[in-house]
C-alpha cells in the first residue's frame, strides 16, 4: 500500500496511510538521484541510483553492488523475469539469481552504445533490452540486435495483445506484432518523437508520455479510408452488391478494394459528378449525377435518363428497385417511376407529400413509402394514400426508412429522432430515450438483428431486443454503443439526406461516409464499458462557488444556486449520459444529452425555503442500467417573513385585526339598532304623549258632552268647543313633533310659560285644579328639551287625573344649585310601586317619562303608595338649557 518515488537529487520518498518518509543517506542511500524503483514477487524493494543498487531491508537500505565481485553500477532499470530473476541495467547488465548470485552480461556494440535504459521480459520469455544505441533481447543464451532501430530506446511495454510497443528518443514510437516491427507513422499522432513512458491500464488504453505531452490511444473497430482527391464534397453516399463491389460516390466514383479507394471511370460518365450507384437485380448499374440525370449500365448498353422528359429532375437522391422490377428515382424536385410501361413522373400535384424526396422504401406487402423534406407518403394500389403514420409525420424531414426483420417500419427524421409503426401504433424515439442525436441520418439492421444508426457526428449500434421494448422512457433509456473515431477523423462529420447514406456489406462489416473518407466498422467492439465515476463538485450561489463544510445551508437572498457535474473516467466519455434530479421540487429526472463538458451544470432559481437533496446519476449509453450516483443535501434558508414564528405572529395580528374588525362593525350595527330603537321609542312617546293624549282628552270632552242633559246647550257649546281646541292642539303638537325630527335649528321655550299651557290644558280638559309652584321667573331652554320636559311632565299630570282620581295637583319647579327639579305631587289613590316601572299591555307612561329623562340625561324618581297619593320627581342639569336634547354633554 506504500508509493515509492524516486527523485532527481532528493532521495527515495516513500507515502503510506497520508505520512511521508524521505530515505537519504541516514537510513544507507549514498546517492539521492534515484532512477528505479522496483518491488519482486517476494516484496523485496530495489531501488537503482546513480552510484549504485540498493535493497530495502526493514528500514535501512544495502548496497548491493560495490563489492570485489561487482563494481559500483549507474542503474536505470530494474525488472524480473519469469524464473525470479533480478535484471538490472545502466552502465552494465546484469541478473542477480535467486540465490543470489549473480551474472554480468556483455552486449554487442560499442560500449557507449550499450548502456541500458529499459528492460523487459515479454510472455515467450525473450528479455528485451533498450540501450542507448538501439533494441536487443536475449534468446538461445545470447543478445542479438534489431537491425532497423538505431534511436535510445527509453521505454518497452508488452500489451495485452502481445504487442511490443518500443519508444525511443527521437526516433518516435515502435510496434512488433507477430514479428512484424513497424513505426507508428501517422502523422501528428505524437507531441514528440521523444517517447519517455509507456503504459497500459486496465480498461486496456495506451498511455504514451512524450517529452511534449500526453497521449492517450483507445482501441476502435471504427477504421477511416480517406479517398483521393475527393475535397470535401457537399454529398457522400456508398453502396455495394453481391459482387463485392463497394463503391463510393463524392462528385467523383470510387471503388474499395482491399482498404484502399481508387478511382473508378467509365467512359461514357467522364467529368459527370456523380451522387450515387445502384445495383438492379438484373445486373444493371444505374448511377445517379448531380444535375446530368441517371444512367443505366449494362454491359452493352448505356440508356441516360433526364428532365423533363422522364424524371421530375436532374439531381438524383436515390434508386429503388420495386418486386415487380419498377425502378423508382428519387430527386430533388419529386420521384420518377419507370418501369415496362415507360416513364411517369410524380409530384405534389399526384399526392406526393413535398417535392423534396429524401428516401425509398418496398414494404412486405409491397406498398411503397416515400420519405420527404416535408413528411412521408404511402404509394399503394396505382396511387398515393393516406393513413395514421402519413398524417403524424406531415411536418418531418424523413431522410431515412427501414423495415426491420420483424416486419416494424423505422422512420429516421432530421430533427426528432426515431418513429416505429408497430401494431397500429406510432412510438417516438428522441435523445431523452438514449438515442445519441435526434438527427437520424441512416438507420440499418444487420443479420444479427443489431440496429446500427447514425448521425451529424455519431455512429451507433443498439441490438434488436433494446429497439423492441414496449416504451423506453428517461429512467429506462435504450442500451446504445456509440463508436469512436480513429486519430485523425475524431472530427468526422457524417452524411445524409442522400441514399445509400449507409451499406451493410455480405461479410457484416459495416459503412458508412463522411467527411474524412469512409468509416468502416470491423466488428462489434463488445468489451463492457467500465462505469463513469459521477463527481458532484462544490455548489454555486450566484456565481460565487462555495465549499462545503459540513451541513449545506444556502443562504435565504441566493436567487440561483447551480450543481457542477462531471464524471470521472480516463476513457472517452462519447457514450456517457448523466440525469439529475432536485428532490422536494421535481418529481422525474432531467436527462442532459449534450456530451460537452461545459454544459453538465444543473441550475436552479427562486427556490423556496425548505430541505432538498440534489442527486446526478451518469451511465453509459452502452449499459444504462449500471450507473454512479452522488447527492448533496442542503438546506435553503428562509427570509424573515417566511419563519414559523413570523407567520405564527403574523397570524396572531390578523387575528386581531380581523377580531377588532368583527367587534367594531358589531359594535356599528348595535349602535345603528340603539338608534333605530330610540327612535321608535321616541315614535312611540311622542304618540302616546301628543296624539294618545291629545285624544284622550277629546274623548273625555265628548263623553262629557254626551252626559250633559240636553237643555244645557251651552255647556255642550263650551264642552264641544274645548274639545275642537283639544283637535287643534293635538294635531299642532304632532306637526311639532314631526318638525324637531326633520329640522335641525330650534327656537327657545319659556319653561315656566310651558307649563302654565300644560296646567291650563288639564284643568279645561278634565275640571282639575293644577297650581305652579317656582322660584324662578323666567326659564328659556331649546325647544327640543322643553318639549321633552313639558312631555314628561304632561304625562305625568294625566296620570294623576286619570289613574289617580285627583282632584288637584302640584308642579313644583326649582333651581337647585343649577339643576332644574320639577316635582309632580297628588293626593289621589295612589298604587303600589314596587311594579317596577309599572308598564301594563297598552300602558307604557311611566316607562316613556323614564326614557325621556334618560335621553336627557337627568333623573326621574317616583315614589307612591296606595292611598297617600304619588310624587314624580325629575332633575335635568341647568347647563342642559343650552344644549339639544340627545347630544352629548
Amino acid at each position: 500500500g506504500s508509493l515509492w518515488a524516486g527523485t532527481e537529487g532528493g532521495g527515495l520518498l516513500r507515502l503510506k496511510d497520508g505520512h511521508s518518509k524521505i530515505y537519504s543517506a541516514r537510513e544507507g542511500l549514498s546517492d539521492g538521484f534515484v532512477r528505479s524503483v522496483f518491488e519482486d514477487d517476494r516484496s523485496r524493494l530495489w531501488v537503482g541510483t546513480d552510484d549504485g543498487l540498493f535493497v530495502l531491508e526493514g528500514e535501512h537500505l544495502r548496497h548491493v553492488d560495490g563489492v570485489p565481485s561487482l563494481a559500483r553500477i549507474a542503474v536505470h532499470s530494474i525488472t524480473e523475469d519469469s524464473e525470479q530473476r533480478i535484471w538490472v541495467g545502466g552502465s552494465t547488465l546484469i541478473a542477480i539469481n535467486s540465490d543470489g548470485s549473480i551474472r554480468e552480461f556483455t552486449l554487442p556494440g560499442a560500449y557507449s552504445q550499450n548502456r541500458v535504459k529499459r528492460i523487459l521480459q515479454t510472455s515467450d520469455g525473450t528479455v528485451w533490452v533498450g540501450t542507448v544505441g538501439g533494441l536487443q533481447y536475449f534468446k538461445d543464451g545470447q543478445f542479438h540486435t534489431v537491425d532497423q532501430i538505431h534511436a535510445t530506446v527509453r521505454s518497452l511495454l508488452q500489451t495485452a495483445d502481445g504487442t511490443l510497443w518500443i519508444g525511443t528518443i527521437g526516433d518516435g514510437l515502435w510496434t512488433l506484432h507477430n514479428g512484424a516491427l513497424s513505426q507508428l507513422s501517422i502523422p501528428g499522432l505524437l507531441p514528440s518523437e521523444t517517447v519517455l513512458s509507456i503504459f497500459q491500464d486496465n480498461q486496456q488504453q495506451i498511455w504514451i508520455g512524450t517529452q511534449a505531452g500526453l497521449l492517450r490511444l483507445n482501441k476502435t473497430p471504427v477504421e477511416v479510408i480517406p479517398l483521393p482527391e475527393s475535397g470535401d464534397p457537399d454529398f457522400e453516399t456508398i453502396s455495394g452488391d453481391d459482387r463485392g463491389n463497394i463503391w463510393v460516390a463524392a462528385q467523383r466514383l470510387y471503388g474499395i478494394h482491399n482498404g484502399v479507394a481508387a478511382p473508378v471511370t467509365y467512359r461514357q460518365l467522364a467529368n459527370v459528378p456523380v451522387r450515387n450507384v445502384y445495383r438492379a437485380r438484373d445486373g444493371a448499374l444505374w448511377i445517379g449525377t448531380d444535375g446530368s440525370g441517371a444512367y443505366r449500365l449494362t454491359e452493352k448498353t448505356v440508356t441516360h435518363y433526364t428532365a423533363p422528359a422522364q424524371l421530375t429532375n436532374n439531381f438524383i437522391r436515390g434508386f429503388m428497385e420495386s418486386r415487380d422490377g419498377t425502378m423508382w428515382i428519387a430527386t430533388d424536385e419529386g420521384l420518377s417511376r419507370i418501369g415496362p410501361d415507360g416513364a411517369r413522373k410524380l409530384t405534389e400535384a399526384d399526392g406526393l407529400a413535398f417535392f423534396s424526396t429524401r428516401s425509398l422504401l418496398e414494404a412486405r406487402d409491397r406498398s411503397l413509402w416515400v420519405g420527404t423534406d416535408h413528411g412521408v407518403s404511402l404509394w399503394k394500389n396505382g396511387g398515393f394514400q393516406q393513413s395514421e403514420v402519413t398524417r403524424a409525420l406531415r411536418e418531418e424531414k424523413v431522410w431515412s426508412i427501414l423495415e426491420d426483420r420483424q416486419g416494424t417500419l423505422w422512420f429516421g427524421t432530421r430533427d426528432h429522432g426515431l418513429y416505429r409503426w408497430r401494431n397500429g401504433r406510432l412510438d417516438q424515439f428522441t435523445s431523452l430515450e438514449g438515442l445519441p442525436s435526434n438527427s437520424v441520418y441512416q438507420i440499418l439492421q444487420d443479420r444479427t438483428g443489431t440496429f446500427w444508426l447514425t448521425g451529424p457526428n455519431t455512429i451507433a449500434s443498439t441490438p434488436e431486443a433494446e429497439m423492441e421494448q414496449t416504451a423506453p422512457s428517461p429512467d429506462r433509456p435504450l442500451s446504445v454503443k456509440v463508436y469512436s473515431m480513429p486519430f485523425g477523423a475524431d472530427d468526422a462529420q457524417l452524411y445524409g439526406g442522400r441514399q445509400p447514406s449507409g451499406y451493410l456489406a455480405p461479410d457484416d462489416s459495416v459503412w458508412f461516409p463522411t467527411n474524412h473518407g469512409v468509416a468502416h466498422i470491423l466488428h462489434a467492439d463488445d468489451h463492457q464499458e467500465p462505469i463513469p465515476r459521477v463527481s458532484l463538485e462544490s455548489p454555486i450561489e450566484d456565481g460565487r462557488t462555495v465549499v462545503p463544510t459540513g451541513r449545506v445551508v444556502v443562504p435565504a437572498h441566493v436567487v440561483r444556486l447551480s450543481f457542477p457535474f462531471t464524471a470521472v473516467s480516463l476513457r472517452s466519455q462519447d457514450g456517457v449520459r448523466f440525469r439529475y434530479k432536485l428532490e422536494n421540487f421535481e418529481r422525474t429526472w432531467n436527462v442532459l444529452t449534450s456530451t460537452s463538458a461545459a454544459g453538465r451544470v444543473a441550475t436552479y432559481t427562486n427556490l423556496r425555503a425548505g430541505h432538498y437533496r440534489f442527486r446526478v446519476q451518469a451511465y453509459n449509453t452502452v449499459d444504462p442500467a449500471r450507473i454512479s450516483e452522488a447527492e448533496l443535501s442542503f438546506t435553503k434558508s428562509p427570509f424573515f417573513y417566511e419563519t414559523w414564528w413570523f407567520c405564527l405572529l403574523s397570524g396572531l395580528i390578523l387575528s386581531v385585526i380581523a377580531w377588532s374588525v368583527y367587534q367594531l362593525r358589531v359594535r356599528q350595527i348595535r349602535t345603528r339598532f340603539e338608534a333605530v330603537l330610540a327612535e321608535r321609542s321616541r315614535l312611540a312617546r311622542e304618540m302616546h304623549d301628543t296624539v294618545i293624549q291629545g285624544c284622550t282628552g277629546i274623548s273625555a270632552l265628548l263623553e262629557a258632552v254626551a252626559s250633559t242633559p240636553v237643555d244645557h246647550e251651552s255647556a255642550k257649546r263650551d264642552l264641544l268647543d274645548y274639545a275642537r281646541a283639544q283637535a287643534r292642539t293635538t294635531i299642532q303638537e304632532a306637526r311639532e313633533a314631526i318638525w324637531n325630527m326633520r329640522h335641525e335649528g330650534e327656537r327657545d321655550i319659556e319653561l315656566v310659560e310651558a307649563l302654565n299651557g300644560v296646567a291650563a290644558q288639564t284643568t279645561r280638559e278634565f275640571g282639575t285644579t293644577v297650581d305652579i309652584e317656582h322660584n324662578l321667573s323666567r326659564v328659556p331652554v331649546a325647544a327640543s328639551l322643553a318639549h321633552e320636559i313639558l312631555m314628561t311632565v304632561r304625562e305625568a299630570v294625566y296620570n294623576s287625573v286619570q289613574h289617580g282620581q285627583t282632584q288637584s295637583v302640584t308642579i313644583n319647579l326649582q333651581d337647585n344649585n343649577g339643576n332644574l327639579s320639577i316635582a309632580v305631587v297628588d293626593a289621589g289613590c295612589g298604587f303600589s310601586a314596587n311594579g317596577g316601572d309599572g308598564a301594563l299591555e297598552g300602558h307604557y307612561g311611566i316607562v316613556g317619562m323614564r326614557e325621556r329623562m334618560q335621553r336627557l340625561g337627568g333623573r326621574l324618581e317616583l315614589t307612591s303608595a296606595p292611598g297617600l297619593g304619588t310624587t314624580v320627581w325629575l332633575q335635568v342639569q341647568r347647563r342642559e338649557a343650552g344644549t339639544r336634547a340627545g347630544e352629548p354633554r
